[in-house]
């Protein structure tokens, strides 16, 4: 506990003091700027939506909190965002089957922010990516985040890169989705069952976005994966498990996957979309010899310490949205 608020204090002494962070009230960025403001950063949050999510804000520490509305594709107010900023985080982007919004603010806003970013003087500049980010990947979405990573080095060469798998926590929408399936349902699906992922929690995610803005680990790319690799097969498994229930897990073939998809897509939310479909074909693991959580001092925190304690009051939270 002394070397972690050492640690803190060396940091907040050392780093920026003021960080913007775009997208900063999402499932991640929550608990992003919670840690900033808890090491003394006064943060600028930029959101779509800055009036739902001004409450969060309010966590311990020393720093100070301002939101502001910002769209990834509006100049003006990331102006805004990024005036006098030192550092700036950018953790927006969409899953959608609309291909036109998806490079729109996948690559265009990455490319866009950046730019402004870099014309305020930011310093430092991190995005969040994605693992299986490449312009060669099966998705969609996986190219636009290729892509983006690609637009966004080319305005900061030293930009940090962040690529997580899938990311859990109390508000996640994976484990808590699915839990709520076997709740309402006798079967439980299982689509690409052989395929691996590597569940990382979304306070590490957070930290590690905060050591990419230390001067040491300026500009890495990080593969952020959990310390269990597992088939989503295995994952299904766990919910259940953890859940206490007892339902067949189906496996879902490929074909009947991209028609139920095809369907589902359509609907609001996008349960589930043809491109998920199709990038459920690779794994989503941290690759070797590329730098990870370990390379910045993080040690993991497996999911089966944190899901069982969240995931049933997750089920209910979620039904209750769904009834209302």
């Amino acid at each position: 506990m002394k070397e972690k608020k050492k640690m803190e204090k060396l940091f907040s002494e050392a780093s920026p003091r003021k960080v913007a962070v775009l997208g900063g009230g999402g499932f991640i960025g929550r608990s992003f700027v919670r840690k900033l403001v808890a090491t003394g950063h006064v943060v600028r949050i930029g959101s779509q939506n800055p009036e739902e999510i001004q409450g969060f804000g309010k966590a311990r520490g020393t720093g100070r909190v301002e939101f502001l509305k910002v769209s990834v594709s509006d100049a003006d107010q990331l102006d805004r965002l990024f005036d006098g900023a030192d550092a700036a985080v950018n953790l927006v982007s969409v899953m959608t089957p609309d291909i036109r919004v998806l490079h729109k603010i996948n690559v265009d806003g990455a490319h866009l922010a950046a730019v402004r970013a870099r014309r305020a003087g930011v310093k430092q500049y991190v995005h969040m990516s994605a693992i299986g980010a490449s312009l060669t990947s099966p998705g969609a979405y996986g190219r636009s985040k290729g892509a983006a990573e690609q637009v966004v080095r080319r305005v900061f060469p030293d930009a940090g890169l962040l690529r997580p798998s899938v990311v859990f926590g109390p508000e996640d929408s994976f484990f808590n989705l699915f839990a709520l399936i076997a709740a309402v349902s006798p079967v439980l699906p299982v689509f690409a069952q052989h395929t691996h992922y590597q569940p990382v929690f979304v306070e590490d995610v957070a930290e590690a976005l905060l050591r990419l803005l230390e001067p040491e680990h300026a500009g890495r790319i990080v593969e952020a994966g959990g310390p269990d690799i597992l088939s989503m097969r295995d994952m299904m498994a766990f919910v259940l498990e953890v859940s206490g229930r007892h339902r067949l897990l189906l496996p879902i073939p490929g074909v009947v996957a991209r028609f139920e998809a095809s369907v589902l897509e359509k609907l609001p939310g996008h349960l589930l979309t043809r491109d998920q479909v199709a990038m459920m074909s690779v794994d989503n693991v941290v690759h070797p010899g590329l730098d990870n959580l370990q390379t910045l001092d993080i040690h993991p925190i497996s999911m089966r310490m944190v899901v069982p304690e969240y995931l049933k009051a997750g089920v209910f939270r979620l039904y209750r949205q769904l009834k209302s």
